[in-house]
């Protein structure tokens, strides 16, 4: 069903003005002649047009609507409301040119939906949409919005403090108050270990061990959040050039390591579960691309490193069924990297249920629309849900101790370094999760929105903090405007 603002439709939409009645008013695009509606105002305003749809089909529908937004409002984005009290929302990205904006999930209970564009705007800004498209897709829709909470509590007992409008607040309720509704939560098997290289480059007091890590998650999960968690299979950091494998590990039998790491997943998974944290989502290594374990299961000996994926999937199944099982890479957009590393589970039999590509507009030099696209082949080539594992983007080109960050810039994505460009980013980000075939991908979880300055915290010992300056707070522990996207996305 197609709705847009020409004349023979005008005097189906409801306008609304609070204190500027002269805000909002019809125009129209002159290459095409089409009519569009645009909501402006010289002095700040808030505005709104609405539409109720009725003798709809019951069931879940997809809403799409061709926007334009100069950017800058303390908020602007499309609804739809279908059930009293549940609004289906997506904030509108800054674009000069018509894009799609996207809501799933809207589910249509009675027969009746009410579609809209509103905003409450500053002097200058303006937004515009030109037609809606509502379409029954009879899929169900949830949002995954969040990030990596795994550094808190290093933070916190370091001085570190969150805050929201200068007040002192938990970080966790904080994140939840800005619409957050899942938690990444990162497990190494023995940190901070003076005996052994390179657990001894990690604090002496053993963050993100087990202890330290059920009693996080065991926090998370009081509060609401579903849990994304992550097995290192290691003593320290991992990605692609380092998997390091625990100590205890060294030496042994490839039979034997494999046997390992089976019964630590189980017993680690037991122990969730026993504590009534069963995670919804389980991945298994960070950024295996190489592999893990190494050198047992490097990709260069992929029969072992399938044998090792098979024996986390295995060991998380046998403890908590309903927890899916994410194979997580870098380099979203690498179309090469994913068809190589997923093709090999399909030869080999590795049973998985999401791929979890990071997405970084620096690392990868691509952006949310490549980002779209690679996520659409993905969906078409393996047939899998997709889950951003991590994603990134400077607020301020420095850190707190004034130097360059691990982002040394943000690709091609047009948003400066500053609060309002990171915002923007995560704006753009959240509709293009949104604009996945089928909504197969899932949300994003934002690395690392928490680890924020604090002096002598770094990301190892005697090392600087390098991501201070990407983080959902400022250097002194503020929220910053990013979090609205997450308030104004579900």
């Amino acid at each position: 069903m197609h709705f847009s603002f020409e004349t023979n439709e005008r005097a189906d939409w409801s306008l609304f003005s609070n204190g500027n009645q002269d805000a909002e008013g019809i125009q129209q695009d002159h290459p095409s002649s089409t009519e569009y509606l645009i909501l402006q105002h010289t002095a700040s305003y808030c505005s709104a047009a609405s539409r109720t749809i009725e003798k709809l089909e019951n069931g879940y529908y997809t809403l799409t609507a061709l926007t334009q937004n100069s950017g800058g409002q303390q908020t602007c984005y499309i609804f739809a409301e279908a059930v009293t009290g549940e609004t289906r929302i997506t904030s509108l990205p800054v674009s000069s040119e018509w894009i799609p904006v996207i809501i799933r999930g809207i589910e249509v209970r009675d027969g009746k939906c009410t579609i809209g564009l509103y905003t409450e705007g500053n002097g200058g800004n303006w937004c515009k949409v030109k037609s809606f498209e509502l379409v029954k897709s009879d899929e169900s829709y949830e949002l995954l919005k969040g990030g990596d909470i795994s550094e808190m509590p290093r933070i916190e007992e370091n001085g570190g403090i969150y805050k929201d409008n200068h007040e002192p607040m938990d970080g966790l309720e904080i994140l939840k108050a800005y619409g957050h509704n899942i938690v990444r939560i990162r497990l190494y098997n023995d940190p901070g270990n003076k005996d052994y290289w390179p657990s001894n480059q990690l604090d002496a007091r053993g963050y993100q061990n087990e202890e330290r890590t059920l009693a996080l998650v065991k926090r998370a999960k009081d509060m609401g959040f579903q849990i994304q968690f992550s097995f290192h299979y290691s003593d320290y950091w991992t990605n692609g050039l380092a998997q390091h494998k625990h100590h205890n590990w060294e030496g042994l039998s490839f039979a034997e390591l494999r046997e390992a790491l089976y019964q630590y997943t189980r017993a680690f998974m037991t122990r969730l579960v026993e504590q009534g944290t069963a995670p919804e989502y389980v991945s298994l290594g960070n950024e295996i691309q190489g592999g893990m374990c190494y050198p047992d299961g490097a990709i260069a000996n992929w029969p072992q490193l399938a044998e090792l994926l098979k024996a986390g999937y295995q060991a998380v199944k046998e403890v908590s069924e309903t927890s899916k099982v994410v194979i997580h890479l870098d380099g979203a957009t690498e179309d090469e990297k994913y068809e190589q590393f997923f093709g090999n589970c399909e030869r080999y039999g590795v049973p998985y249920d999401i791929i979890g590509p990071s997405y970084y507009p620096f690392w990868t030099q691509a952006s949310v629309q490549q980002l779209v696209a690679f996520c659409n082949k993905l969906v078409a080539r393996f047939d899998k849900d997709i889950l951003l594992m991590e994603a990134g983007f400077n607020w301020s080109a420095v850190t707190g101790a004034g130097m360059r960050g691990q982002l040394e810039n943000n690709g091609p994505e047009p948003y400066e370094s500053t609060p309002e460009g990171q915002r923007d980013f995560m704006y753009s980000l959240m509709n293009g999760i949104k604009q996945v075939d089928g909504g197969r991908c899932l949300g994003v979880l934002y690395w690392d929105p928490v680890m924020i300055y604090v002096p002598g915290v770094g990301w190892q010992k005697d090392a600087p903090n390098v991501v201070d300056n990407t983080t959902l707070f400022d250097f002194e522990g503020n929220a910053l405007p990013s979090m609205l996207a997450y308030k104004y996305n579900n």
